[in-house]
């Protein structure tokens, strides 16, 4: 396993992570002490950083990690994080880092994370007079938590802008091979002030498997599957500490550090390859974050976007069609639930244009 330094933290984290938020629902509701297992096999391959939340895995992704370090002697490192939805006050965000604790059985969490910021706005309402934040750092004054951190769905101007405010020691962001080329901005801003960077969501919400023939030129030697390509493209950007996979299996925990291991290193120059290579209108894929429901009107939206994943993909709208009704088990029509309010598009962490796609997939 390679070890990255994570900022100005002092902490040395292994360059793949464990995304506790993909467990498989029919192990945890039947024994969640199957998913702990997963876990635990995780930090025996060297893995020491664990990301966890709340609501991951209908609530139980942090009793889950629990479990696993209740078996454990030496501890990783454990990232969880509350958001304007489960926590609105100082006061709220303490009851909250007092349910992680109790939940993860433990009396320290690493790293505690503003959760989920999409613009300024809400971070300006986390780190108000009687915000979020206020509640965190008190917490951290009394030992509960080590580092503030913030999780952001947000473009790479906004990202700077939190980053210039201090607040914060690492930033955890969704960067990839679908979007990179349109969201290193906010990737340089926490080098230049010495962050620690955690990436998300790394392989495009399982996009870039699934269409592994776009992706072939992330591969650098000819027998590594396009998935452990995508990864290595990441843990190879000196910039980045930890790259954040959704872990659910055996098979892919174990491709997942394997990949940690030899990345080359990723430099300005096969960037601005990569760069030249991939289309711009990559970066419009949905990565199915699902930030963007419920719906008022009842859309299944994210599905409805997966779909149109497939238009832009393939250029053949009846591929739309397909993905819709023997993935899903939706056709069009269900798109034509969208009455164009457009209560989704501001919660869009890629800011997509949800209600013109809802109409084209009407059509």
């Amino acid at each position: 396993m390679t070890y990255k330094q994570l900022g100005k933290t002092g902490k040395k984290v292994s360059a793949v992570g464990f995304g506790a938020m993909r467990f498989q629902k029919e192990e945890y509701t039947k024994d969640p002490g199957l998913c702990a297992k997963l876990v635990v096999k995780a930090v025996e391959l060297g893995i020491n950083y664990i990301d966890t939340a709340p609501g991951y895995c209908d609530g139980q992704s942090e009793k889950i990690v629990g479990l696993a370090l209740a078996q454990m002697n030496e501890k990783p490192y454990i990232s969880t994080k509350c958001g304007l939805w489960n926590a609105n006050s100082a006061s709220s965000a303490r009851r909250r880092i007092e349910e992680s604790l109790k939940d993860l059985g433990a009396d320290k969490i690493t790293f505690y994370n503003m959760w989920c910021l999409k613009n300024m706005d809400e971070y300006r309402q986390m780190t108000r007079k009687d915000g979020n934040f206020h509640g965190i750092l008190k917490a951290k004054e009394e030992g509960l938590i080590e580092h503030i951190c913030c999780t952001a769905h947000a473009d790479g101007a906004t990202v700077a802008e939190i980053v210039a405010d201090g607040k914060v020691d690492v930033v955890t962001l969704g960067y990839n091979a679908l979007n990179f080329a349109y969201r290193r901005e906010g990737i340089k801003a926490c080098r230049d002030k010495g962050l620690g960077v955690v990436v998300m969501n790394p392989l495009g919400g399982g996009v870039i498997p699934q269409y592994a023939d776009k992706f072939q030129l992330l591969k650098t030697r000819p027998e590594e599957t396009v998935a452990a390509a995508a990864l290595q493209f990441l843990i190879g950007h000196p910039e980045i500490s930890v790259t954040l996979p959704g872990i659910s299996n055996l098979d892919e925990l174990k491709e997942c550090a394997a990949a940690a291991d030899n990345a080359p290193l990723v430099t300005e120059e096969r960037l601005a390859e990569l760069t030249r290579s991939l289309s711009k209108e990559l970066d419009a894929l949905c990565t199915g974050c699902q930030y963007c429901e419920p719906c008022p009107s009842g859309v299944p939206i994210a599905p409805m976007m997966d779909a149109y994943n497939n238009y832009i993909l393939s250029g053949d709208f009846q591929s739309v069609a397909g993905r819709l009704g023997m993935h899903w088990g939706l056709s069009n029509k269900d798109a034509a639930a969208c009455t164009g309010c457009g209560a989704c598009e501001p919660l869009c962490t890629q800011k997509l244009p949800i209600v013109k796609r809802l109409a084209e997939i009407a059509k």
